[in-house]
């Protein structure tokens, strides 16, 4: 018996358009045994107190939740940010519109009528003059007489003549898939599901033969989409946690790079997360809805790799597949290809990648066909390649053409100020854990070299929190760190993580920056609340105040809570104290 089926969907939304259109898809193919409980951001009232899988209609929507849920009355076992799209019978007839003139694309909110606007432009309608619209924003030149729109007809300003309603947007194939994987439906849903879902995909290029450039590229696409599903990438920049100015710096390089096409090499020692980085620059590139293949090339030898990534033909080595196979390069097709270890690879490897690296082109182990492929290329290395090239041990060529685009990534050692934000972060999304790290533990955990780097800090910091039967983490339960110090005066004070990790306090910059925001949106009648206020903030003359993270941010409201400036209002949003009030008449 499948025990997934039995975990409750919570499906959370910013309509109820959206939500209606969204829980008629789901049961299409979700069986009646999984119970889809329909959330809306505007609702006032928490979801029903739980443990569910939970699917947000966009990352607005998901990041409006988290700050509604603070009180973690909603248990998330898993959770997907659900890619939506267009792709649909009526989309046919924005082929019809003029080339030359300027046209709204209305929609809920200003971060869903860019995703809206991204989406038509990658599967194929860049032709279209599209020029946002939400609400909040200015009014449009009234010389602008057309608009479409992805079900918000309501949204649509006066003095429009014609409006396009696509109806609302759907999940795509790739969440989907997800869904199912999760309840463990692959084999009894998936073959139908993909039918139905290509066989509309047929019957739509039919209804666009007279335009058969646009349903190239519209077909091309999807078509990408469907053969990668099962490969994607997992993380984002957000889920790259600290704030020292090592990987600030590294993060702030990767953001730049994910907006080329370059090649991408990424240095670091083991357990820094390369691998995260490379699926960051991925999500952040104009390549994200396409696949994200990986690869360790550590300790494979040439013919596995080389099979591996170009694909073999039927017979070309005893046990090979009848068929032959496709290789990574292939199934990374419109996507990228990550090539983590890079620095063990033989040098008749380096040879044979170099070629494909320049020419973009590969040959399948036994066969004699050219075969181009649209790939970007990101490898990783935990090996110093400049000293392995003076010692030939790495060709210099393979280097340059792998270092169009460059980032190092520090070590935890050199980067011991983001200790008590990983930890803190493990502890509510992996540990769901109330304990506390004493000031002796941390300290013991700031002073250590880390030679594993994050993935050693994690799995110790795992094991204390499993292991230690008290509310608070000292030293004494951190074994295999304690032989460091001698001094006994480590056991004597205690300090919250919270203490150790915020050393935020008013009046300084950020803080006053932070309750001023809460204080305007306040009397503007808006809610208190994270988004609100990096969008407040956003408009800030301090630059450092103007570019603070949303991870800041919320520490800053925690810390203002604690000290009394801000308080709880109603079932979400905060509101000013009296105390709060005096600070800023003093200001």
């Amino acid at each position: 018996m499948n025990d997934k089926l039995s975990m409750p969907l919570l499906l959370v939304s910013g309509s109820q358009f959206t939500q209606n259109t969204l829980v008629k898809q789901l049961r299409v193919f979700l069986p009646e045994s999984v119970k889809i409980v329909a959330h809306l951001t505007d609702d006032r009232a928490a979801p029903e107190k739980g443990t569910y899988f939970a699917v947000f209609s966009s990352q607005e929507v998901y990041r409006e939740f988290e700050e509604q849920n603070a009180n973690n009355e909603a248990i998330l076992d898993e959770y997907i940010v659900a890619e939506r799209t267009m792709f649909k019978d009526n989309i046919e007839k924005l082929l019809a519109l003029p080339r030359n003139e300027r046209i709204l694309l209305v929609n809920e909110s200003e971060e869903s009528t860019f995703e809206s606007i991204n989406l038509l432009k990658k599967i194929g309608f860049d032709f279209l003059k599209l020029e946002p619209y939400y609400p909040g924003c200015k009014q449009p030149d009234k010389d602008i007489k057309i608009a479409i729109t992805p079900g918000e007809i309501d949204l649509v300003p006066p003095g429009i003549d014609a409006v396009y309603d696509l109806g609302p947007r759907n999940l795509e194939f790739a969440a989907i898939v997800r869904i199912i994987t999760y309840y463990g439906l692959i084999d009894e849903v998936l073959p139908e599901y993909a039918d139905t879902y290509m066989r509309n995909l047929m019957n739509f290029a039919r209804n666009l033969s007279n335009v058969a450039d646009e349903t190239s590229r519209v077909m091309t696409t999807v078509r990408r989409e469907l053969i990668g599903s099962g490969h994607y990438a997992r993380y984002r920049f957000s889920d790259i946690i600290g704030c020292s100015r090592a990987l600030m710096e590294a993060k702030e390089i990767a953001e730049k790079v994910a907006r080329t096409n370059l090649t991408v090499l990424i240095e670091g020692e083991n357990g820094t997360g390369k691998e995260l980085l490379a699926s960051a620059i991925h999500n952040a590139s104009d390549r994200c809805r396409k696949p994200f293949v990986a690869i360790n090339l550590s300790a494979l030898p040439d013919q596995l790799i080389e099979s591996e990534l170009f694909g073999y033909e039927e017979g070309a080595f005893t046990g090979a597949r009848k068929k032959g196979k496709i290789g990574l390069f292939q199934q990374a097709a419109g996507g990228t290809i990550f090539l983590d270890e890079i620095g063990d690879i033989s040098p008749k490897m380096q040879t044979k990648l170099l070629r494909v690296i320049q020419e973009r082109q590969i040959m399948r182990v036994g066969g004699n066909r050219i075969i181009p492929v649209d790939v970007r290329i990101i490898a990783a290395t935990n090996r110093n390649l400049k000293k392995m090239i003076k010692e030939n041990e790495f060709r210099k060529d393979l280097y340059y053409r792998l270092h169009e685009g460059y980032v190092h990534l520090p070590s935890l050692a050199a980067r011991r100020e983001d200790i008590p934000m990983l930890i803190e972060y493990w502890q509510k999304e992996l540990f769901a854990s109330e304990k506390k790290i004493s000031k002796d533990g941390m300290r013991l955990l700031m002073k250590h070299d880390w030679p594993g780097n994050v993935r050693e800090l994690q799995n110790l910091v795992k094991f204390a929190f499993a292991m230690c039967e008290n509310d608070v983490i000292t030293a004494r339960d951190l074994p295999f760190l304690n032989e460091v110090f001698e001094d006994t005066k480590l056991y004597a004070e205690e300090e919250t993580l919270a203490e150790i990790s915020e050393n935020l306090s008013l009046p300084d910059r950020i803080s006053m920056a932070v309750l001023i925001a809460a204080a305007e949106l306040q009397q503007d009648g808006k809610l208190v609340g994270r988004s609100n206020i990096m969008k407040h903030l956003q408009g800030h003359e301090d630059q450092e105040v103007k570019s603070v993270s949303e991870y800041r941010v919320r520490k800053c409201l925690d810390k203002l809570q604690k000290e009394g400036y801000l308080v709880k209002e109603g079932g979400y949003g905060l509101k000013m104290s009296d105390k709060a009030e005096g600070v800023l008449i003093q200001k």
